[in-house]
């Protein structure tokens, strides 16, 4: 087990050796990150079909409007939802499955308010979760379903939040 002087100068080690490579928090402190949160702020999410879309659309509103909604949106951003597959894991001798792999993903564009044909950025986000599969226990099955639908909903928007922060930091002059 390290010592405690150890441990401290590796903590102390750690950001400086982050800072040398070139590593700057995304929408953190400072002139950079402030202007990303701004731009972040603007971006009005369009309407997602059905419960999942719904869910996500929440949570990107959430991750992306943390000020609050503006009083305009200069960007717009098209989700689309792909939705989620499983794949079936631990195969039992009766050729049952004990497990199941839910991947789900998400595609988006980001666009101009004011000129939707035009599409400034683009990507893809996805999410892997799994749930294991109990005999007899449908009460508890269709818990973990509504538990998987939100911790992707959630994964897809953060993944997408942070691939516009990206994008807005390194193109800081567009909008």
């Amino acid at each position: 087990m390290s010592s405690g002087p150890e441990v401290l100068v590796l903590a102390l080690a750690l950001p400086l050796a982050l800072a040398g490579c070139g590593f700057r928090p995304l929408y953190g402190g400072g002139p950079a990150g402030a202007a990303v949160s701004a731009q972040l702020d603007e971006v009005d999410v369009g309407l997602l079909p059905d419960r999942q879309g719904q869910l996500l659309r929440q949570a990107l509103e959430a991750d992306l409007q943390r000020a609050g909604a503006p009083g305009f949106y200069r960007y717009h951003l098209k989700v689309s939802y792909g939705g989620w597959a499983g794949q079936p894991l631990g195969l039992q001798p009766d050729s049952s499955n004990t497990r199941v792999r839910y991947i789900a993903s998400a595609r988006w564009e980001l666009t101009a308010e004011g000129n939707r044909t035009t599409v400034i950025a683009r990507g893809t986000a996805e999410a892997m979760d799994a749930a294991n599969i109990i005999d007899n226990q449908n009460f508890a099955a269709t818990l973990d379903q509504g538990v998987l639908r939100h911790h992707f909903a959630q994964r897809l928007a953060r993944q997408i939040t942070a691939q516009l922060a990206a994008y807005f930091r390194n193109h800081p002059d567009r909008g």
